[in-house]
């Protein structure tokens, strides 16, 4: 008798451990889907090798330089606005969260 309860509380625990499965449940199936795709990283943005304009270029065109997202656009189109044209690439380091390292990963992308 002992053994029989033994081996039906075996079965429902094996029963419970497979129907638990996310595979089962869709809610769950569902929410480990949507998390995995969170963390999924996308293929890296390849970026083009044409030349940007400082002095002409729109936040968009400027998104293109590599360490460029919309806030510093912006930054270098309020700079340009401010100070007139620029002279130099270098001159971008004058702008807010522009420094060596970004002027180096655009080293002849960059015109004015």
């Amino acid at each position: 008798m002992l053994a029989a309860a033994a081996l039906a509380v075996s079965a429902v625990l094996i029963l419970y451990g497979i129907f638990d499965s996310p595979k089962y449940n869709s809610f769950e199936a569902r929410l480990t889907e949507t998390s995995a795709a969170f963390f999924v990283s996308e293929a890296p943005t390849v970026r083009s090798d044409k030349k940007i304009n400082i002095n002409t270029a729109d936040v968009s065109e400027l998104m293109e330089l590599e360490g460029i997202g919309e806030k510093k656009a912006e930054d270098i189109i309020e700079y340009r606005l401010k100070n007139g044209k620029f002279r130099s690439a270098e001159e971008l380091t004058e702008v807010d969260g522009i420094g060596i390292t970004i002027l180096e990963k655009n080293s002849g992308r960059i015109s004015f």
